[in-house]
């Protein structure tokens, strides 16, 4: 992959925050025009949901598509367009990374407010994380089949494909052409904790990142992540749909044998992949 030649790496970063810019500006900009046109209230679940995809849309899918014809000689290598060239125990090393995940998850989020002292910037900081839970509720409510299938759309497909497409193909790329993939993975990964909006579970989604920028970086495949970005948010879509739209926060493994087994877990299917990658 090569840049085309008038194109310096500090050329492309600016370019794709113009992108980025004007694309959000532009669809969300659509997406609030069709809200307030077809609803009365822009806190109406419908009316959210449009909102929610078309700012997904604006300023996480469409910004690195753009960015990936513009600017690069070989566009589906910068972002890792190919399917992954896997052997069987691959696909099983996959395996136990997204077992792992659910129990390593489960136990980070408890951590995470465990570590939380009792101040004010922290009731601050949850304030902020009930506003993000309270659209969500909206979200999840009345959860016929015809609302899950939107959400599916909304809540999994659409963020899985462009939250990876964004961090793990052109922000972890980006940063790669400067800096070794150990530091480009970790930037992206801290890029995609923060811009969830969500402070007080910065250790899960982080360590989410980073799973996915090393799945990216040794299978050379951006279809890994996207896949197992999909099933973490189909999952917690599918558990909200079984419990009545609420979505699961109680830690339940936290402490227990699952806790300290997820992370093996994890850990012995990255070992498998980054193996196959050095042979």
């Amino acid at each position: 992959m090569q840049n085309h030649p008038s194109w310096s790496p500090v050329r492309i970063a600016a370019s794709f925050i113009l992108v980025i810019i004007l694309s959000s500006l532009l669809i969300g900009g659509i997406g609030f025009i069709i809200a307030t046109a077809a609803y009365n209230n822009l806190a109406e679940p419908g009316a959210m949901r449009w909102l929610q995809l078309t700012n997904s849309l604006g300023v996480f899918l469409v910004p690195p598509l753009v960015l990936m014809w513009w600017s690069k000689s070989s566009p589906q290598s910068f972002l890792g367009w190919r399917g992954a060239r896997l052997t069987p125990s691959g696909w099983g090393a996959l395996l136990l990374i997204i077992a792992g995940s659910f129990f390593t998850i489960d136990a980070l989020a408890h951590l995470n407010m465990t570590l939380l002292p009792e101040t004010p910037w922290v009731e601050d900081l949850k304030a902020q994380e009930a506003t993000v839970k309270l659209a969500l509720d909206i979200l999840l409510s009345d959860m016929v089949p015809a609302t899950l299938l939107a959400n599916a759309l909304i809540m999994v497909a659409v963020p899985a494909i462009g939250e990876e497409l964004f961090f793990r193909g052109a922000v972890q790329s980006l940063l790669g052409q400067k800096f070794n993939h150990h530091i480009a993975i970790a930037g992206s990964a801290l890029f995609f904790a923060l811009g969830h909006m969500q402070p007080l579970s910065v250790l899960p989604i982080l360590f989410m990142g980073v799973v996915f920028g090393y799945l990216k970086h040794w299978t050379g495949s951006i279809w890994v992540p996207i896949g197992l970005h999909f099933i973490n948010n189909a999952t917690a879509l599918g558990s909200a749909y079984l419990n009545d739209g609420k979505l699961l926060e109680e830690s339940t493994m936290a402490g227990t044998m699952w806790s300290f087994l997820g992370p093996i877990l994890v850990l012995a299917g990255l070992f498998t992949i980054h193996r196959q990658h050095k042979a």
